[in-house]
């Protein structure tokens, strides 16, 4: 197999991210000849290398379906959504990546880091695959919710709330009641009641029976 099957093939198979291992399978060859035809496709660019056995093809995927398949089962959150849905002014070079298991951080993919962040499979939820691409990514309402899980909240614009219909303000309070923390809950009241959400603020609330300051004109 010449290297534009091999990579049409990756493409139809869905198959940004691949291993040393399903190279052999794909190609029908030894370790050796394997990872020689894959040094040649890194060589010329057609292949990236995450690391030693790991590989993405670059001519057709970008850094959110690298990243959101790297792990299985993850998705790409927190600011990083955000980014993807232009909901923030955060440029960053980060892809956030929550997952069920623990992985260390991946440097320069794609030209991007990607920090791997350990959920509880709880959690593991309010996220798609994106039907117009091959991205397993959060909500807006999710990737707000995960950034409070982990107390990330610099990386929230004061805006983020100003963007309706983008943001709904119902299911960020399912997916905030859903999560179970504290911190979740009563940070989340907070940002409905600074943008005026008080009903949703006040039902939030209840649901873990946080009473609301009383504002003073």
């Amino acid at each position: 197999m010449q290297m534009k099957g091999f990579i049409e093939f990756l493409i139809e198979m869905h198959m940004p991210v691949f291993t040393l291992n399903d190279a052999m399978k794909i190609l029908h060859h030894d370790r050796a000849y394997t990872v020689l035809f894959l040094h040649r496709g890194v060589k010329k660019g057609f292949i990236g290398r995450v690391e030693r056995g790991l590989y993405y093809v670059k001519a057709r995927y970008n850094e959110y379906e690298i990243a959101s398949h790297i792990l299985s089962p993850s998705y790409v959150s927190m600011v990083s959504a955000l980014v993807y849905y232009g909901l923030t002014t955060q440029i960053p070079r980060v892809i956030y990546v929550l997952s069920t298991k623990r992985r260390r951080m991946l440097k320069n993919v794609s030209g991007f880091d990607i920090v791997f962040k350990k959920v509880k499979m709880e959690m593991l939820f309010g996220y798609h695959k994106e039907s117009d691409g091959n991205i397993f990514i959060a909500d807006p309402e999710k990737a707000i919710v995960d950034i409070y899980y982990f107390n990330d909240v610099n990386d929230l614009d004061e805006t983020v709330l100003d963007n309706p219909p983008r943001i709904d303000i119902d299911k960020i309070v399912l997916y905030a009641q859903k999560s179970k923390k504290r911190s979740v809950i009563l940070g989340i009241t907070k940002l409905l009641e600074e943008h005026g959400y008080q009903t949703h603020a006040r039902r939030l609330a209840r649901s873990f029976r946080y009473k609301i300051p009383e504002r003073r004109e």
